[in-house]
């Protein structure tokens, strides 16, 4: 639990930071760049730690080239949508991708008791009741216009997402969290150039400037999905990911503080059955 909480914490700033830089440079920049600061601290860290023997594993080096590039293509929507919509709204409308893992996780026969069941369906329910704001305005170039465009990319870095986080626990299994994240980061930045190349997507210079987000984007988000990882050597996937799940509430909390946005009451009463769902799992 604690070390998806810290997961949280770090994937819902970095996500409030990502959605500035996104508006700035663009989503895709601001994607490789993230894994390029990504990749560079956990080589720093790989060598400190002496886990370059992890990599040794083929199979599990391809288990992890497989799931953090399907990690990959949902931040890259989840990206998109930022780009489109608000992040205090996309983001945590992206944080649904709990029920994808959570059910995956059940499916494939991990076993929960009733009240840590329920923990986790009323924390899930908390987080997209704390995070959804619907716009009256019907105007094309409104805000709910921008909410729909952005709520369709995260619908869908939901379902990539959830997959993905659902698929880490078997190359953490063999590599560890730390060298199953580097291999992903290794993967991103030889693979996104590439992309840029075949005239996909366009990928600029950042300005002087916009290192300061970038850095804070990459750092955090690497070592949120690193602290997420070391979570499941302790805790069942389903109990992780709940945990994790709550940087949605952080995204918001962030807009709130920094954005000047305000919470109308459903999000209220979202946030507070966040807490008491997170309260019940831990219990439990």
């Amino acid at each position: 639990m604690l070390w998806g909480l810290l997961s949280a914490l770090m994937f819902g700033t970095a996500d409030f930071f990502a959605a500035n830089s996104s508006k700035r440079i663009g989503a895709y920049t601001t994607l490789y760049y993230m894994q390029f600061v990504g990749f560079a601290l956990l080589c720093i860290v790989m060598a400190v730690s002496g886990e370059w023997h992890a990599i040794r594993s083929i199979s599990g080096v391809a288990a992890a080239c497989l799931w953090m590039l399907v990690d990959l293509v949902g931040i890259l929507l989840l990206y998109r949508g930022l780009l489109a919509g608000q992040a205090s709204i996309v983001a945590p409308i992206a944080s649904s991708f709990s029920v994808v893992t959570v059910s995956l996780s059940i499916a494939f026969g991990e076993h929960v008791d009733s009240l840590t069941l329920a923990g986790i369906a009323l924390t899930i329910v908390g987080i997209i009741g704390a995070t959804m704001r619907i716009s009256r305005s019907n105007g094309r170039n409104s805000s709910h216009a921008k909410f729909a465009k952005g709520a369709l990319w995260a619908i869908l870095a939901a379902l990539f997402l959830g997959t993905a986080f659902f698929g880490l626990r078997y190359p953490v299994e063999d590599l560890g969290g730390i060298a199953t994240v580097w291999v992903g980061r290794l993967q991103a930045v030889i693979l996104l150039p590439l992309l840029s190349l075949l005239g996909k997507w366009k990928l600029s210079r950042p300005n002087r400037g916009d290192w300061g987000n970038l850095l804070i984007v990459g750092a955090l988000d690497a070592f949120a999905i690193v602290s997420y990882n070391l979570g499941l050597w302790y805790e069942q996937t389903s109990i992780v990911i709940t945990a994790a799940s709550l940087f949605a509430i952080v995204t918001l909390i962030w807009g709130v503080l920094l954005g000047k946005e305000r919470l109308m009451w459903n999000q209220w009463i979202g946030v507070t059955l966040t807490f008491a769902g997170i309260t019940i799992v831990s219990l439990g």
